[in-house]
């Protein structure tokens, strides 16, 4: 039996070793020339027309058809947003021009967004800007009134219309003043206490580290216009929501 194995081996040994070596001559040829494949672009010929193939760089390119294939890697332009059209109408009541304000800076965020206000009023509101050293105006919905501002004659700052306090130094809201850049680096040790100031007493104490009354530049038409609020929020009233999920469907709020 070992015989007939052993006579069976030698006679297949020597034809492995011809594949082995044939495999191993194949594994050591350089590999062909790589030959460019024709590119069929969509383009080539229009809509609905056949597509041409484009020649290699060293046979020549197609004339205008290697535009059409470099303007192809472009991506395609993003189409315009339709135009969304907000008309709000509105009418005089204490809190118009604040709740106005805050819906205007939300729209500012909106791309192609068309405003439409339909204001009951003769004219429309202005706006604020300049501000050498320090200047105030007057704050709606303050201090339990309809506005406090600061009382002026003659361009100056003279008092304060105010209902609570009068007699502060600077009987002025938060909102109420604007400090330039230039004063706050000029002096670098007047600071906001945090700790230290008695309550509604911070503004003053700031604002006597920087300037004085006399100093003081009136804004909003000598301080006859509220252009800025002093709005809060309420806690929300939910005596009408049920106990338990009534709804079919969940709705984030």
């Amino acid at each position: 039996m070992k015989s007939v194995l052993f006579s069976r081996f030698f006679i297949l040994l020597p034809w492995i070793l011809i594949v082995i070596i044939m495999l191993d001559v194949d594994t050591r040829r350089p590999a062909p020339p790589l030959t460019p494949r024709p590119y069929f672009s969509p383009y080539a010929a229009g809509r609905g027309g056949p597509r041409l193939p484009l020649r290699s760089r060293r046979a020549g390119p197609v004339r205008g058809v290697e535009k059409r294939n470099e303007s192809r890697q472009q991506p395609p332009p993003q189409p315009q947003l339709p135009t969304i059209y907000a008309i709000t109408p509105t009418y005089s009541r204490p809190v118009q021009k604040a709740e106005l304000t805050r819906l205007a800076n939300t729209f500012r965020q909106v791309a192609q967004l068309h405003w439409i206000l339909v204001e009951d009023a003769a004219a429309r509101s202005e706006l604020m800007r300049t501000t050498r050293k320090v200047s105030v105006w007057p704050v709606g919905l303050v201090g339990g009134r309809r506005y406090e501002r600061p009382l002026v004659e003659n361009g100056k700052v003279v008092g304060w219309y105010t209902g609570w306090r009068a007699d502060r130094p600077f009987a002025i809201d938060m909102a109420g003043f604007a400090v330039s850049l230039q004063v706050i680096l000029s002096n670098p040790k007047a600071v906001f206490k945090r700790r230290g100031s008695q309550p509604g007493m911070q503004e003053s104490d700031f604002l006597k580290q920087i300037t004085t009354v006399e100093e003081l530049e009136p804004k909003a038409n000598n301080c006859t216009k509220v252009l800025v609020w002093h709005t809060r929020t309420e806690k929300v009233n939910l005596a009408n929501e049920p106990k338990y999920h009534l709804d079919t469907v969940k709705i984030e709020v």
